[in-house]
């Protein structure tokens, strides 16, 4: 079949038209990654009992890092989709511990982050929230001698994934702290957690 130019020239250009088109990719916006900074001594949390175990559910336990809406659906959770942990959420809490050495008592500590999300009241305002499920156990028996579960919170200066970052870096330090608490003073109720010469 014979082409006459103009048409020639048409299709050339359609081809070349096409040819752009498919070479220009869409622009995609780098993500912004975060952790709980470079730690202080004010931001690390001391306990007298050896952590056995700081785990997260598998809910939390990813790099999203998550927020909720309390005044349109509380139970609906939403990720950030430019903005990422560096770092597992168990990991962001170990990095503040300062753990006991584990050969003077036979209890041991167990804690399970239940909550680690920023908490949206408004529009403009916001708060970090940390849960932790802490429990006592006996390193012997591994019977779980108590249980309970602990919660802080801590405003959010920023209603964006900064601000939220830096509430849960708060938040988390309270929540260690009360866990710190709450496993020397309940220890002291079970003789399974006194001094011991247990290698």
């Amino acid at each position: 079949m014979h082409i006459t130019p103009p048409i020639a020239f048409l299709l050339l250009a359609t081809l070349g038209l096409n040819a752009c088109v498919s070479s220009i990719k869409p622009e995609t916006k780098q993500l912004d990654f975060y952790d709980f900074g470079l730690q202080s001594n004010e931001n690390r949390v001391s306990f007298d009992l050896p952590i056995e175990q700081l785990s997260a559910t598998d809910a939390i336990q990813h790099s999203n890092i998550r927020y909720r809406l309390n005044d349109k659906n509380p139970a609906q959770v939403f990720g950030y989709t430019e903005s990422r942990w560096s770092t597992l959420p168990a990991e962001l809490l170990r990095q503040k511990i300062v753990n006991a050495p584990s050969n003077n008592t036979s209890c041991n500590v167990k804690l399970q982050i239940a909550a680690f999300d920023q908490v949206f009241d408004s529009a403009s305002s916001s708060h970090g929230v940390v849960q932790l499920q802490a429990g006592l156990i006996d390193r012997r028996s591994r019977k779980q001698l108590a249980s309970t579960l602990l919660s802080a919170q801590s405003t959010a200066q920023s209603a964006d994934a900064r601000g939220g970052v830096a509430a849960l870096n708060a938040a988390s330090t309270q929540a260690l702290q009360q866990a710190a608490d709450w496993a020397k003073q309940t220890s002291q109720s079970f003789s399974e957690c006194q001094t011991s010469t247990l290698p």
